[in-house]
């Protein structure tokens, strides 16, 4: 009789046990993703906002910790972790990715674009698929892509002309593509990170950059640079990159929500960029920035064989410019 209780007691601490797994909450992962601008930027927002998805659809099991301002490292830096898998997520503009496939410099090149609705249509699609698909044998999977701004020249010396950017010297972001526009122009070129622009340009270790408003209001390099020669050459992204390391942990059901996710916070980051850059154009003028209207054309002529020193990327101009 003592036998058959003990069997009972055991069978039941079984079912116990089982039940207690069965229910018990899958353990929490935590993720982190860094970026380097501050918290008020639309970088900053729209990565709380996937965060936030993310969380709320994953109920609670995946939650994504946002570090901003730099703090676990420069955008090259943090894109390198990104490949090796010690960092899960960061945020950096596309030409970062060209040091890990060199094509992603044919969506980057000068006046490629007509507005921000040919970029969506360019990079949203087809096109962005294919040209973000190189990275990922790098170990970086692009998730979705937020918007970083339109981008002229920005400098402590007016500038009207392609002639004027003779001799400056001029902060490109780290980038063929961009040093060789600078290059292009005649220009001192000084491939600088973001983070050191602002002691450059008040040392006067550079002149200009080619900048957007929002980058230039919120990191306050009008201090140091009242000029803005509005020639909105580049329209530059924010690709959300994530470790492939960290999306090969991933059951297929947790990878489709990160994908949603992505894609539901860049559109809210889109938005809110687009307002900001707008309103961040306005209170620069309220600052004493001068914005110069230059003649588009004469730019556009300026640029032009920048196009014939990439005969590899022919199919792609084509097929970015047939997009109505």
């Amino acid at each position: 009789m003592a036998r058959k209780n003990q069997f009972f007691i055991l069978f039941l601490i079984v079912i116990l046990v089982l039940a207690i797994s069965v229910n018990a909450p899958l353990a929490k992962q935590v993720l982190r993703l860094g970026h380097e601008l501050p918290e008020n930027h639309p970088y900053h927002l729209g990565a709380l906002e996937f965060a936030r998805l993310v969380n709320e659809k994953t109920n609670g099991e995946i939650e994504i910790k946002v570090y901003p301002n730099a703090t676990i490292g420069k955008q090259k830096e943090m894109a390198q972790a990104v490949s090796m898998g010690q960092l899960d997520f960061s945020e950096a503009w596309q030409g970062v990715l060209e040091a890990f496939d060199k094509n992603i410099g044919s969506v980057t090149m000068p006046y490629q674009y007509r507005d921000w609705d040919h970029v969506w249509e360019v990079l949203d699609g087809p096109i962005g698929e294919e040209v973000f698909k190189g990275v990922e044998a790098k170990g970086i999977k692009v998730v979705s892509v937020f918007f970083n701004g339109t981008y002229s020249f920005v400098s402590s010396v007016p500038i009207k002309t392609p002639e004027d950017v003779k001799g400056i010297k001029l902060r490109t972001q780290p980038s063929n593509v961009f040093i060789e526009f600078g290059e292009m122009l005649g220009a001192v070129v000084s491939p600088l990170a973001f983070s050191e622009v602002y002691n450059a340009l008040q040392l006067g270790t550079v002149d200009a950059e080619i900048q957007g408003p929002i980058n230039v209001y919120k990191s306050k390099h009008y201090e140091a640079a009242n000029w803005t020669c509005e020639t909105k050459m580049f329209f530059l992204l924010e690709p959300l990159m994530m470790s492939m390391k960290t999306w090969n942990k991933l059951d297929e059901s947790q990878q489709q929500i990160i994908l949603e996710s992505a894609k539901e916070a860049a559109i809210y980051q889109r938005k809110l960029a687009e307002k900001d850059e707008n309103d961040a154009r306005e209170l620069l003028i309220a600052q004493g920035m001068t914005f110069y209207q230059p003649d588009r054309a004469v730019w556009e002529e300026a640029l032009k064989p920048m196009y014939d020193k990439h005969p590899e990327w022919k199919d792609i101009f084509a097929r970015i410019q047939a997009l109505k």
